[in-house]
């Protein structure tokens, strides 16, 4: 099942073989990995190193250890803390313009598929998640409401990829719409319902299925953003 190590160091060559083997299909969520005894057998490695590798993996979402039952291939990557896509863009001085066009990248997509498929439920939930930020008191739960909007669209379009892409660069969306959202509250009266208006008319272009519209108002929405205005992200 697995090959022995050599010249590398030895937790992260076990790291990367169970990745690629999750990659290629031969192992899945749900699937049960040998005894940690036949898998230092198999890796011809000490148990130390192993246990360093699994709890490695477990720390990514990818292993979960069953007490009493052995280690599991797991997938709890999306809900893990560690967001190495929003690290990266850190390390490499990443700015707020590159979040932006990130946005126009995958908003403008979502929203069109959206528009698409969205089922009366799925109007329904935005037309909520509207109401909850219409109702809510004070700038961050207006924030966190923000946020609830758009990733729901990123949900309605029905693409895992995206939708994971979104939520590994979490951090830097979340903030990014904070800071968007506060400028809007405190820098002019109405401009935070101008935000309550643009969400309007993506929903109704949504549940029209009018994918042109829903493109043109996303697009209108993201251009009132001022980036200039911005933190550092």
């Amino acid at each position: 099942m697995f090959m022995a190590i050599e010249n590398k160091k030895i937790s992260q060559i076990v790291i990367e073989q169970i990745q690629e083997m999750i990659m290629k299909g031969e192992l899945k969520d749900g699937d049960q990995l040998p005894p940690e005894r036949v898998m230092t057998e198999q890796f011809q490695i000490g148990r130390p190193a192993l246990r360093e590798a699994l709890k490695a993996l477990e720390v990514l979402g990818l292993v979960e250890r069953r007490h009493g039952l052995g280690n599991y291939i797991v997938n709890n990557v999306e809900s893990n803390f560690f967001k190495p896509l929003s690290l990266s863009f850190k390390l490499n001085n990443g700015n707020v313009q590159e979040v932006l066009q990130l946005r126009y990248l995958i908003e403008t997509f979502t929203v069109r598929e959206a528009a698409k498929s969205a089922t009366p439920n799925d109007v329904a939930s935005l037309k909520q998640k509207q109401l909850q930020m219409m109702q809510a008191e004070t700038p961050a739960e207006k924030s966190e409401c923000d946020r609830n909007f758009h990733f729901e669209i990123a949900r309605i379009c029905n693409n895992s990829l995206i939708l994971l892409t979104f939520e590994n660069a979490s951090y830097l969306l979340e903030n990014f719409i904070d800071q968007t959202v506060h400028l809007s509250y405190f820098t002019k009266e109405d401009s935070i319902e101008l935000i309550y208006e643009e969400h309007q008319k993506i929903i109704d272009a949504i549940e029209k299925k009018d994918e042109e519209a829903a493109v043109s108002f996303i697009v209108s929405h993201l251009d009132n953003i001022r980036p200039d205005l911005l933190h550092q992200i």
